[in-house]
C-alpha cells in the first residue's frame, strides 16, 4: 500500500475519531456474543467496545499495517485475537463456524459488496447473527450531492472507502433476514458526509 497506506493512514484512523462514532460502535456491538469473526478489523477500533463476556475473537484483515495496532488493542483488552490475513470476499474460514459476524466501515471499501455478504452468511452458523454499522449515501440531497463530487477525492485519501455506497440496499437484497435496522443520528462536522445504518441480520435456522 505504501508509506501512505502503510503508516499514515492507519494512525489516522487511530487519532481522528470522534467521541459519536465511538458511542456507535458501542451501540452497535453491545449484543454480540458466541464464536465472533470480525471482517475487516483494521486497527482494532472496535475490539474496546466488545462486551466484558468476550474472551476471543476471529479477525480478517487484508492489511498486515493494521496487525500491530489491533494486537495491542487486543492485548490490552485481555482479548486473545486470532489473526487471518485475507479479504471479505474471499474469507479463509470454514463453512457454519460462527456465531456472530461484525462488519463496521467495510462494505464502503470493499471490491465487491455482495460477495462479502455471502461469504458472511457462508461462515455464520444457522440462527448465527451479522452485526452491522455501515455508512452510505445520504437521504439528504444536501449531503449526498457533496458525497458524489468528494467521492474520488476521499477514495484516494482513506484508501479505497467510498462515500456513495448504499450498505442498505445489498444487505436486503442478500440472503440475510433484517432483524433490526436504524438510521443513526448524523455526526457532525466533516462526519455529515458518513450517515450510517446499524443493525443485525440473521442466518436462517434451517
Amino acid at each position: 500500500m505504501g508509506v501512505y497506506g502503510d503508516r499514515v493512514f492507519p494512525w489516522l484512523l487511530d487519532h481522528t475519531e470522534s467521541r459519536e462514532m465511538s458511542e456507535l460502535r458501542r451501540v452497535a456491538l453491545r449484543d454480540v456474543g458466541g464464536e465472533i469473526l470480525e471482517i475487516g478489523v483494521g486497527t482494532g477500533a472496535n475490539i474496546p467496545f466488545y462486551p466484558a463476556v468476550v474472551g476471543r475473537l476471529t479477525a480478517v484483515e487484508p492489511s498486515d499495517a493494521m496487525r500491530r495496532r489491533a494486537v495491542r488493542r487486543a492485548d490490552a483488552r485481555g482479548l486473545a485475537l486470532d489473526w487471518h490475513r485475507g479479504s471479505g470476499e474471499r474469507l479463509p474460514l470454514e463453512d457454519a463456524r460462527f456465531d456472530s459476524v461484525v462488519l463496521v466501515d467495510v462494505l464502503c471499501s470493499v471490491d465487491d459488496e455482495d460477495t462479502v455478504l455471502a461469504e458472511a452468511y457462508r461462515v455464520l452458523r444457522p440462527g448465527g447473527r451479522l452485526h452491522f454499522l455501515e455508512h452510505g449515501l445520504s437521504d439528504d440531497d444536501r449531503v449526498s450531492k457533496w458525497q458524489r463530487r468528494l467521492n474520488g477525492v476521499n477514495t484516494v485519501t482513506a484508501c479505497g472507502c467510498r462515500l456513495t455506497r448504499e450498505p442498505e440496499k445489498r444487505i436486503r437484497a442478500s440472503r440475510f433476514v433484517v432483524d433490526e435496522l436504524v438510521q443513526t443520528t448524523p455526526l457532525t462536522g466533516t462526519g455529515v458526509l458518513f450517515p450510517h445504518i446499524r443493525g443485525i441480520a440473521s442466518r436462517a435456522a434451517h
